[in-house]
This record gives C-alpha cells, structure tokens and sequence, in this order.
C-alpha cells in the first residue's frame, strides 16, 4: 500500500502494518507516548484519501470517544488501500519537511571547504545539532529537531522495551538515517567541499547504545547493566556516516549518561570550590552534586510529562509550544515558542500553569480542583489542563523534588549548603524559576540560587570537538586548556550512585512531596 503525506512525500506501508509503524519507518516522528500501545490517545493523524480498518482493541474504545472530528490513531489504524493523511498538531508539516524546534544560523552559507565538525546531542525527546567551523571556533549553525524514535514510546524504558521485544535494529536505523540527514543538511546548506572531520556525540545510555546498533535490553531490569560505559571512537564508515571519525563521551551508569558527563565539563564542575548541585530535567532528572571532590549522582524517573507527553494538551518544545504562562493585569497571559499560533502547551508553560492555578486557587494542595463541578483549566482555545494532567505533574515533581533532597542527604549536607544550582535540559532554557518553586519542582532553598543553562550537553560536545581538533574558545586561558577526555574520566571516576528504588526513604518522600507547597500570597498585576 502506499501512503502519501498531504503536501508532503509518499512511502509504502508493508501488508498488516499500522500507519504507526509505516511513519516510524518512513522517518516520520509521529508521537506516540505509550509506544503504540492505544494508551495515550496522541498518534493523531486524519485520513483525505483512501481506507483503514480500525484494530482498536474493544477495552480501549473509550479512546476513540474522546478522538478530535475526522482523526484517527495511527498506531491503531491498518491500510486497506492507498492512504492520503494529513498530519495535524505537532505532527504537522511544512512545505514536505517535517517542522524543526530551531534553526540558527549565524554566518552566510559559504563555507566551502574550511575545515567542520559536528556536535551531536540525542535527547530522547530532542535531537540537537551545532556545525562548527573547527578553525576558528566559530558556530556555523545549529539545528534540532524531535527525535524520530518517538514512535516507540516517549521515554528511555520504552525504547528499552522496544529493543527487548526484537527491535534494536530498527530504532539503530531510525537514528542513524536522522543523524545522516543532519549531516547532509549541513553540508548542503553550506556547500562543504570537503568531508566533516569529526562527531561528537553526547546522550544518555540507553540513546548511545542505540546510536552505535547495541542493544539495551539488560538496562531494563535489575542489575540494569549497559554493555558499555567507557568513551568510544569510531570511522564514520563503521556507522554508515559521512564523517571522517565519531568520538563519543563516557558514561557514569545506565541513567547517569554521557549527556551529563558532558554537561559537568562544560560547567567546569571539577572546579567549583563550594557546593553545586546540576541537574538536567527531561523525561528523567538526572542530578550530581560536586561536594568536597565528589560527586553524588542518581536519576529520578519522572515519566514524561515534563516532555509535554502524558499531558492531553502537551507538545514537546516545538513552535507554536504554549512555554509561558503567568496572570496580568486581571487575566491571563500566555506565551508560545517563535510567537506562532499555540498547538499545545510544553513542560515550561505547564510548570507556569501548576504555579498559576495554586495561586489562584483553581486547585488546592493536593492537586484537586477547588471548584468540584470544575472539569479542567482553560489556557487558550482547546488548550486545557485536566485533573489527570495536574496528577502527572505530581508524580513527576515529586520523584525530582524527593531525588534531590536524597541526594543531598547522602552528601551530609543541608539544602541551604547548595551555593549555585545549574538547570539544564529542556526546561533549561524557558523554564521560570519562581515556578519552579511555586509548583513543588525545586525546593525553595534553590530558588536565588538557580542558573538556566540550556542544552549543557550540546555545549560541552563542542568544547569537545574543539578540543579534539586542537582549538579553544578564543577567550579560553591556559588553565582550560585541559584535556576533556581527562575531565570526564575525572567526573567518572569520582562520581558515586543513589539507587533510588532500593532505598526505602525514597518512596517516603515520594508521597510526601506529592503535595504541592502552602499557598502563597500574589498579586493581580
């Protein structure tokens, strides 16, 4: 069967197989939080052309209830002859390219055949790319896009699971197809004569593993052992790439990733001479705290909704992304990514949101609405929250909010000892601090102690790719001249893990920060 995307390119489905699994396949990253399990309700697509028969399981039929006029659930929707859909929300088109989170560009598209490398961050939500001109240090461009694995699930496990059920391969090859359509856009838009040098690479474990064709499966039960944690290199050629050579960082443990490792270089954080606390929040928090010469580590594993997935309104941080929400001037304010028109509403705007409703008092400390006759929260025109929503940022705030105090705990030390805390990953770049206190995601001890630091992990790939073609930041001094490759052995080698789930204070204070913080005064302005 053929199907065609509306304005868009066309591709074969093969015999029996869901509109879910062609796009996948296709290179088509069509969300699918639960991993096509007809959970989520969020692989929306809307048939023009053509029939499918509806494999909607008859326990699951509730889903198709709530399903927007004209759409249909990919993962849920079998071909029976050539298909013409259209993909809608933030799954949309445009002009045939699938939509792009950002794109920078910072010099003119001329850059011939100077010598380029690539910094290469894979999020499990986000891809992230920066084009470096490896003479002169210089940012050609920067480039990022939702990873084309969402098709599997919206979080690690999910991938994890995907490849236990037989299908490392296929997510090696949706991966390795967006990495090299990355590159080639690259060297396209700047009309590269010669080869990329080097890719540098920094994700999380069970993303690396799936970036060099290793299969992760033993990541996803107890003793949860990765087949590799050390650096890596690589010929682009034993990858299928057409870059010279791929460097990739270490890792610290199966949920400590090399995403981090990444990120503590590029803060510097073997040098900070007091207490810090790092943490990049994604569908997981991973953390470190750097005390007295150590670091004390552990991921919380806060689903994700914070990704905008789980959410009935949520996108990940795409244009049109609802990022900011506050109360001026007697009404309600809000703002999207690029100023474009809202489709949905993303981690930031709904940490804005939690925060607005609390002090306004649409929902109390439990996180039920005050009103009992009240249904949900309307941000803009059929962008609401739910009381299912408001629950799912419970769960993830407090698995964050209680890591933290943990980990703290294990140092020896009290909240107030934390001097600087530095926020990275998705939110780290539109996330209010205020908040993030307000809602219970951070502990008010950080709140004038919080740096947003955006995509740390992408940063420190480039200080890497500096490095490794014998150049600094023109205002680097001698003293960071330092070999990164020792930094992050340095960082592996001092870091110690909390296993939450075996430790029994955990799920304590788990349900205890389940309650959002005591009610505030503000005001109307």
């Amino acid at each position: 069967m053929k199907i065609r995307i509306k304005n868009g390119q066309e591709f074969e489905a093969r015999a029996g197989e869901t509109l879910l699994s062609a796009l996948g396949r296709a290179g088509i990253p069509v969300s699918a939080s639960c991993g096509g399990k007809h959970r989520c309700g969020k692989c929306l697509v809307r048939i023009a052309e053509g029939r499918i028969r509806d494999i909607l399981p008859p326990e699951k039929s509730s889903i198709r209830k709530n399903l927007p006029a004209g759409t249909v659930l990919a993962c849920a929707s079998v071909p029976e002859t050539d298909i013409t859909l259209e993909l809608i929300g933030e799954h949309a088109y445009e002009g045939g390219a699938y939509q792009k989170i950002s794109a920078v560009n910072t010099a003119g598209n001329t850059a011939g055949n100077r010598r380029t490398g690539i910094a290469l961050d894979i999020g499990t939500t986000t891809v992230s790319a920066r084009l470096i001109d490896l003479d002169s240090g210089e940012e050609l461009d920067t480039y990022s896009a939702l990873n084309q694995q969402r098709v599997f699930g919206a979080d690690v496990m999910s991938r994890i699971g995907a490849a236990r059920e037989g299908k490392t391969a296929e997510l090696f090859s949706i991966i390795n197809r967006q990495t090299e359509q990355i590159i080639s856009g690259f060297k396209e838009k700047f009309r590269l004569d010669s080869s990329i040098e080097t890719l540098v690479v920094a994700a999380n474990t069970t993303m690396l593993h799936l970036f060099v064709n290793e299969d992760p499966s033993a990541m996803g039960e107890i003793p949860f052992k990765p087949v590799f944690l050390e650096e890596r290199k690589y010929s682009g050629k034993d990858l299928g790439l057409s870059v010279n050579s791929v460097y990739l960082f270490p890792s610290i443990s199966a949920f400590i990733g090399a995403d981090i490792v990444s990120g503590l270089c590029e803060i510097d954080i073997l040098k900070a001479g007091e207490a810090v606390f790092f943490i990049d929040i994604g569908t997981n928090g991973e953390m470190a705290l750097f005390h007295e010469g150590k670091l004390y580590c552990a991921s919380a594993a806060a689903g994700p909704a914070l990704e905008g997935a789980e959410i009935s309104c949520g996108v990940g941080s795409i244009r049109g992304a609802i990022n900011k929400v506050q109360w001026i001037g007697g009404k309600l304010d809000w703002a999207t990514i690029d100023d474009d028109p809202p489709v949905g509403i993303c981690g930031c705007g709904l940490i804005d949101t939690i925060a607005l409703m609390l002090d306004r008092e649409i929902i109390d400390e439990t996180g039920a609405f005050c009103d009992d006759d009240r249904e949900d929260f309307e941000v803009s025109s059929g962008i609401s929250i739910t009381n299912r929503d408001v629950r799912q940022y419970q769960l993830a705030k407090s698995a964050i909010l209680s890591a933290i105090k943990i980990v703290i705990k294990s140092a020896g030390i009290d909240l107030n000892d934390v001097k600087k805390v530095y926020v990275a990953g998705g939110l780290g770049f539109y996330i209010d601090r205020k908040s993030a206190v307000r809602s219970g995601l951070l502990p008010a001890e950080f709140l004038d102690k919080i740096e947003v630091c955006g995509n740390t992990s992408l940063k420190g790939a480039v200080r890497a790719l500096l490095f490794l073609a014998g150049q600094h930041n023109a205002a680097a001094t001698a003293n960071d001249a330092a070999d990164f490759r020792q930094t992050s052995r340095e960082i592996v080698k001092i870091s110690s893990i909390t296993d939450l789930a075996s430790n029994p204070e955990f799920m304590d204070a788990f349900a205890e920060n389940m309650i959002f913080p005591a009610q505030e005064d503000h005001d109307d302005v």
